[in-house]
């Protein structure tokens, strides 16, 4: 253990009492203040560590933030390179899907990354020359954000609903904008349909899987295909089990 003294060499002169007690209390004044000193500076080391501790966890928060926020920009790029590699589209083309993406978000509150996984679908189940009309794609892109709304804001599963409905009935996309349209029919029947009836629409699309091909040939429209799915569903007769919409 190391020890600390101090010595000091005193001379009296005069009345030694006297100047022992004034020493004495010289001392004791000189211990009462580097205790307060001491006391003053442990406090103000106290106030900067809880300070500097606030901080980091603020900045830590913020960091936080930060990361939220840049999770949906994250995979929205994600999103569109997917996209890019399946379609093959680049440049402005790929820039404009993105745009249009963010605007259908916009205005249905829907999620922006799934709006460009809906444009791919579009693209990769439908035509690729749907890239060519981009207003149409947008119309489209708005009538998934729309049937989304029945499933609670799923986008890419509105966008399988319909691309399988559409191939299902063979909608022709050599004209883009009656497709659109046809689409959009599509889109309020079985929302309707789902609405009134016990089947949904997952279990609607796994129905014109099984069935909506050899229903179109036999010249059912998809409103009565989609009253059948209602039927055959309330009877026990679920999704994959509906191969028989044509016999009713």
């Amino acid at each position: 253990m190391t020890t600390n003294q101090i010595i000091l060499q005193i001379n009296i002169t005069g009345d030694a009492n006297n100047v022992v007690n004034q020493l004495s209390k010289n001392i004791q004044n000189l211990s009462v203040t580097s205790n307060k000193t001491v006391n003053v500076m442990i406090e103000k080391f106290g106030k900067l560590s809880l300070f500097c501790n606030q901080a980091a966890q603020a900045l830590g928060g913020f960091g936080k933030i930060l990361q939220g926020m840049n999770e949906p920009a994250v995979a929205f790029d994600k999103s569109l390179m997917e996209l890019s590699a399946i379609t093959g589209v680049t440049g402005e083309g790929l820039s404009e899907i993105g745009n249009m993406a963010q605007d259908v978000a916009k205005k249905f509150g829907t999620d922006a990354a799934q709006g460009v996984e809906s444009f791919k679908l579009l693209l990769s189940q439908l035509s690729p020359e749907l890239g060519k009309t981009p207003e149409v794609m947008k119309k489209m892109g708005e009538n998934i954000a729309i049937l989304s709304k029945t499933m609670g804001g799923d986008t890419t599963a509105a966008a399988e609903v319909l691309t399988t409905a559409m191939n299902q009935f063979q909608v022709s996309m050599d004209d883009p904008i009656a497709a659109e349209k046809e689409m959009a029919r599509m889109m309020n029947v079985m929302a309707a349909a789902a609405k009134e009836g016990s089947a949904e629409l997952p279990q609607i699309q796994e129905a014109l899987k099984q069935s909506g091909m050899a229903a179109k040939a036999a010249g059912v429209s998809f409103e009565e295909a989609n009253a059948a799915i209602q039927v055959l569903d309330k009877a026990g007769r679920k999704g994959q089990e509906q191969s028989t919409i044509v016999e009713i």
